[in-house]
């Protein structure tokens, strides 16, 4: 107890800390005070009491099952044979979500948070660098690929607007070209390591050592896979299965207030906003995705004040929620599993 008692005392007068509760505070009295009344609906807060109890359930049920499926991932994509139970990389992966919606350009924060549980939990620094590297990569591929996928199935819906055409093209050829480089790393490691060498030194953002390595993580990775399709399929499934349940969260709340999406509309609009999030320019893309999220709806249809209640009411359970859950997870790490330093791996179970 008096171990737990030193830590509260250090974090309530960091100032880190502070710093971070005065902008938690300012970014939820700009979503759900200011945002509602420039845009013109209702407060969102009073909308969903009037709402089902059941569908709040419901949507809550299914951010759940995204968040479940994407520690599943996390346990897939670990390398080695020795991995953390599911328990506890689930709270690892809280931890890290709650550190990226409070810190601007929160990914690499949360990303070091991320890595030192996951070695303090027992996993080698190389898997756990590893791990997060393809997780993150392949998610957002996947991302790519629901977006093309929810172009062409809306097709009929959005071909008069050369935008969404445009950039659905985009991300197809993008995708194409990922595909293209992964098929290099198989077959021409070599050549592959000496250009991100020269690019590194080139661009002067990252150091060539630090492409290397990465260039050799990702192939080593892939090569894995390639071995391995089944736990590919296991991998693609669960990311899928991530998205999808978050994306049904969205639509739930669309539906609720009076204007469901078709699929692909949905999709469309989902992932190009999770597409731009990916900027780190603000704490988990806050404000981002709001922005790109509810004019897009707007333009497949709904109401104005339909498509602000339902993105915002789906943030609460998407964004903010989130947040002190992963503070309680932290402190549950912290303060058991992990207490006292680096714990030996035990298989998931």
């Amino acid at each position: 107890m008096t171990k737990v008692r030193e830590a509260w005392h250090r974090l309530r007068h960091s100032r880190a800390v502070r710093w971070i509760s005065v902008a938690v505070v300012m970014l939820l009295v700009f979503e759900y005070v200011v945002l509602p009344q420039i845009l013109g609906s209702d407060s969102v807060i009073s909308a969903m009491q009037r709402l089902p109890v059941v569908l709040l359930v419901v949507a809550g049920v299914l951010e759940v099952l995204s968040l479940c499926c994407y520690s599943a991932l996390t346990s897939v994509v670990l390398p080695g044979s020795v991995k953390p139970r599911y328990f506890t990389l689930l709270r690892i992966d809280l931890s890290d979500l709650a550190v990226n919606h409070v810190v601007p350009g929160g990914g690499t924060t949360s990303a070091a948070l991320r890595y030192e549980l996951l070695t303090k939990s027992g996993v080698r620094s190389q898997n756990a660098l590893s791990a997060a590297m393809v997780q993150v990569v392949g998610a957002n591929l996947l991302l790519g690929v629901l977006f093309g996928v929810g172009v062409l199935t809306a097709l009929g819906e959005v071909r008069t607007n050369r935008y969404f055409v445009i950039a659905g093209i985009t991300v197809l050829v993008l995708l194409a070209l990922s595909l293209a480089v992964l098929s290099v790393l198989d077959r021409h490691l070599g050549a592959a390591v000496r250009a991100a060498r020269r690019a590194a030194r080139l661009v002067r953002i990252i150091k060539p050592e630090s492409a290397e390595r990465f260039v050799r993580t990702m192939a080593a990775e892939t090569a894995m896979f390639r071995r391995d399709p089944r736990r590919l399929a296991g991998a693609v499934v669960l990311t899928a299965c991530y998205w999808g349940f978050d994306a049904a969260c969205l639509w739930t709340f669309l539906a609720a207030f009076g204007h469901p999406l078709g699929p692909g509309e949905l999709l469309i609009a989902y992932s190009l906003a999770n597409l731009v999030a990916l900027a780190p320019l603000t704490p988990g893309g806050v404000g981002l995705v709001e922005g790109v999220l509810v004019p897009t709806l707007a333009g497949f249809g709904a109401p104005n004040e339909a498509a602000v209640l339902a993105v915002l009411s789906w943030r609460i359970l998407n964004f903010w929620l989130p947040i002190p859950v992963g503070g309680l997870a932290w402190l549950s790490l912290r303060f058991g599993v992990l207490r006292g330093g680096r714990q030996s791996g035990a298989r998931v179970q």
